[in-house]
């Protein structure tokens, strides 16, 4: 019995299932229960045809139209485009839905990449102006003290020696530059990281037009702040613009506790990390993830007239319009021009002649009588 069941047990373990044994109320075996490892195992097609031999399920099995997950290295890959909601400033009235690519704001969380991204800004803000006088620029004679021996005091140089008050610094500092390399590619990454990290946290509010306030008064600039929560109770608001916005400047220069505003070219990854949220228009958004490395289609956009969709070209393919565009109007223009010839030569061909013994062509007096002889008859 020992045998058969161990031999059932090794069975199952071939077949792919785990075993858990049963025990009595008294202490002794009972059975096996089987617990299957396969989850989902059922998710192929099962043929209705119980005729059907082993290769066509198989085939069954291979035509299902169930696809497989995706794997991770898929996901990492070719992640699925992230969707963003554009708002109207300063109500925050949602105004339309964006789709971004995952490469720019969807990235996973690295604190490494973040690390030597601030620290290379640091290092390049630092000026290095620290400078102390060298023995040969301090003001003074070169001449020797005292004597060398005789006076049974100590040796001692020049006024510029540096034991002595006003003389020189023993190695002190020196003007240098402290900064450091980073390639780029890793600088980007650190961009799109926070960004994503942002995005994540939904601290990253899209406006889709300009942040240009009516007023740059304090008690209205005060009360946008508190409506939308961006004041400093809540962490203070980066506003991030394509411009300088004056209204916007001064108002926030009143409220330094509650926000600050800087130009989309001024930013840096730590004045993206370090305030509660961030306030950005959307194409200054786009702007810097064109400039570290992320590919945006061309914008599309309606047309007010017959509202069809005209696709925004390249600067190379805009100067062509352009051309194509002057020659066109330059075409219209001669047909203009050659219409209005053809309607002057027509009205002076029907203008009456007004001078008294004006003598006419007998081929012009042939056309002429029937025509005025048959109102007569």
């Amino acid at each position: 019995m020992a045998s058969s069941s161990s031999s059932s047990a090794r069975l199952l373990r071939r077949s792919g299932a785990s075993l858990q044994r049963a025990w009595r109320t008294d202490g002794t075996p009972m059975s096996y229960n089987i617990i299957s490892r396969r989850f989902m195992a059922t998710e192929a097609a099962i043929p209705t045809e119980s005729t059907s031999t082993e290769s066509d399920t198989c085939v069954k099995v291979f035509e299902s139209r169930l696809r497989p997950p995706r794997t991770r290295q898929q996901i990492l890959l070719d992640p699925a485009p992230v969707t963003t909601t554009l708002y109207k400033f300063p109500t925050l009235e949602p105004l339309q839905f964006v789709k971004y690519s995952a490469k720019f704001l969807h990235l996973p969380l690295r604190r490494d990449i973040l690390h030597r991204a601030i620290v290379y800004e640091g290092n390049a803000h630092r000026l290095g102006r620290a400078k102390t006088k060298y023995r040969s620029e301090i003001v003074g004679s070169n001449k020797k003290l005292r004597p060398q021996k005789g006076t049974g005091r100590a040796r001692l140089g020049d006024v510029s020696s540096p034991m002595l008050r006003g003389g020189a610094k023993a190695h002190g500092p020196k003007p240098r530059d402290f900064r450091t390399d980073l390639p780029k590619k890793i600088y980007d990454l650190a961009f799109r990281t926070a960004l994503s990290y942002r995005y994540r946290q939904g601290q990253l509010i899209v406006i889709g037009e300009a942040i240009h306030p009516q007023h740059s008064k304090t008690r209205y600039m005060r009360q946008i702040m508190l409506l939308n929560r961006w004041g400093a109770a809540n962490g203070k608001t980066l506003f991030i613009t394509m411009t300088r916005r004056n209204n916007l400047w001064c108002g926030l220069n009143m409220l330094g506790q509650h926000g600050r505003a800087m130009k989309v070219e001024d930013v840096d990854v730590k004045d993206l990390l370090e305030t509660g949220r961030i306030v950005i228009e959307q194409h200054a958004l786009e702007w810097l993830g064109a400039r570290h490395g992320v590919e945006f289609p061309p914008r599309v956009k309606k047309s007010k007239k017959k509202g069809k969709k005209e696709g925004v070209v390249a600067e190379a393919s805009e100067s062509a319009a352009v051309e194509g565009d002057a020659a066109a109007a330059a075409a219209t223009a001669a047909v203009a021009t050659a219409s209005e010839a053809e309607a002057a030569v027509e009205a002076l061909a029907e203008e009456p002649s007004t001078e008294a013994g004006a003598e006419t062509s007998p081929e012009t007096d042939a056309q002429t009588t029937p025509a005025t002889a048959a109102p007569a008859s």
